[in-house]
């Protein structure tokens, strides 16, 4: 505010006016001592007769204040015009904030609805694809893919839609992307920013809108079992609330649909799907409410054990049940509710490595539904994996051990940039969460195995 005061007044500093009313009150001055910026001024004559007037002198101010000045007499205005503006701009936004108590902390929940953003997204795009479209089959026979909308997945789910709604529904597909970032250059704030993209919009820019910030929780400062305990719910109850304020309307909608009028075409029903999340394995687990790596079951697309993981006997294991690991997640909420005793969370982590938390996502229809795709949406993040410093390392060192195994020659793929970036294309075809664990995926070792078998 004095910056831009400074800046009508072309330059000239003037102190504020309630600061010269306060100095004027407080100073003293001796008894012979004239008055600086009084009426009289001290004469050489002695007389009363070069006395000016000081309202002159405030009338000459008065015309000099600008249009910043007479709109905002004092900062307490310019910063309370500019608080209603910001609250303005956000209600057009649709952006709503919300509190929260969980475990007798209290935090704030910004966000907007998932729902109006994935369909202001639809209808504001210039190319818009309403249905997949399978490729076919390649050279060797194998089937095509390219993206998402040809996927198994996304095929399965639209085979369903269209079963339930008629043909003139379409799947409104939509990914999340959650990751952790600090929110203030001193890197004292944190908070998990939730991001949203639909992939029915086909225009050349990839949009990604911001549709929450989910709040930070601290590390207590005591360091006991208790402690953590409670920082481990509270980090898992503000999460899944986050989460249940967002899908809100979208749970809704994924089971009775939403009329949409898109430009040249009639109407049709958008029926939304949660196809993608893109997160850490951290807030992958958190997500789908799952111990962390420190368990039985460490995986979160299928049930292999700890000790038989990365060996002949983990491959093949049986993938999670849904249903199963839902119910007991609800029963072991419900039961925390009533007893919050830890040792009530024993069977629940023992059979499933489950928390007693009931994930919100799993309220989507198609997830805990239909075809039951919630551990198959945890995607592949390109971002987390260049993060690493294991990967990144490996695959650093890869381009050097071509040059030798080739002979001296170089690479197929040249340098250290066009390798890393092909080692993380593998991400389109590996489908799932690839980041550093404690023991090695069961195929690396099943294909060794299998390899030195058949020398």
């Amino acid at each position: 505010m004095s910056v831009l005061l400074l800046e009508e007044r072309g330059g000239v500093a003037c102190p504020p006016r309630d600061e010269r009313r306060d100095d004027g009150r407080r100073r003293k001055r001796s008894r012979g001592a004239p008055l600086v910026g009084s009426a009289r001024r001290p004469s050489t004559s002695g007389g009363d007769n070069d006395a000016v007037s000081a309202d002159e002198g405030g009338e000459a101010s008065e015309h000099e204040v600008g249009e910043l000045s007479r709109t905002f007499p004092t900062n307490s205005a310019f910063v309370a015009a500019l608080r209603e503006e910001q609250r303005r701009v956000l209600s057009k936004l649709c952006w709503d904030e919300t509190p929260l108590v969980v475990e007798g902390v209290p935090y704030k929940f910004y966000s907007r609805d998932l729902l109006i953003i994935a369909l202001d997204l639809l209808r504001n795009a210039r190319y818009v694809q309403v249905w997949g479209e399978e490729l076919g089959a390649g050279p060797d026979g194998t089937r095509l893919r390219s993206e998402m909308m040809d996927c198994d997945l996304f095929l399965s789910e639209e085979v369903v839609v269209r079963r339930r709604h008629g043909s003139h529904s379409f799947v409104l597909a939509v990914q999340l992307f959650i990751d952790e970032a600090v929110v203030s250059w001193s890197g004292a704030h944190y908070m998990y920013h939730i991001r949203a993209r639909v992939l029915n919009v086909r225009d050349r820019s990839v949009q990604w809108a911001t549709v929450g910030y989910v709040p930070h929780v601290c590390k207590p400062v005591a360091r006991t079992e208790a402690a953590r305990r409670r920082l481990s719910d509270s980090r898992n109850g503000v999460l899944q609330r986050c989460l249940a304020i967002l899908l809100r309307r979208f749970v809704g909608a994924s089971q009775d649909g939403v009329a949409v009028q898109l430009p040249g075409q009639r109407a049709l029903t958008a029926v939304p799907r949660l196809v993608g999340l893109f997160t850490d394995q951290l807030a992958e687990r958190s997500l789908v409410c799952l111990m962390g790596n420190a368990c039985e079951f460490f995986c979160s697309h299928c049930m292999v054990r700890r000790d038989v993981a990365g060996g002949p006997s983990g491959v093949g294991a049986a993938a999670r049940d849904v249903t199963a690991v839902l119910d007991a997640q609800l029963h072991g909420a419900i039961a925390c509710d009533a007893d919050p005793r830890p040792s009530l969370r024993d069977q629940l982590r023992a059979t499933h490595s489950a928390l007693a938390f009931v994930p919100a996502v799993g309220a989507v229809w198609g997830l805990a539904t239909d075809n039951k795709r919630l551990y198959h949406i945890i995607s592949f993040d390109l971002l987390h994996v260049w993060k690493p410093g294991v990967v990144r390392t490996v695959a650093q060192r890869f381009p050097s051990f071509l040059s030798i195994a080739c002979a001296g020659q170089d690479a197929r793929l040249g340098p250290v940039p066009a390798s890393l970036e092909a080692l993380n294309l593998r991400a389109w075809d590996m489908g799932h969460l690839c980041v550093p664990s404690p023991t090695p995926p069961g195929y690396v070792l099943a294909l060794s195995s299998l390899s030195l078998v058949g020398l």
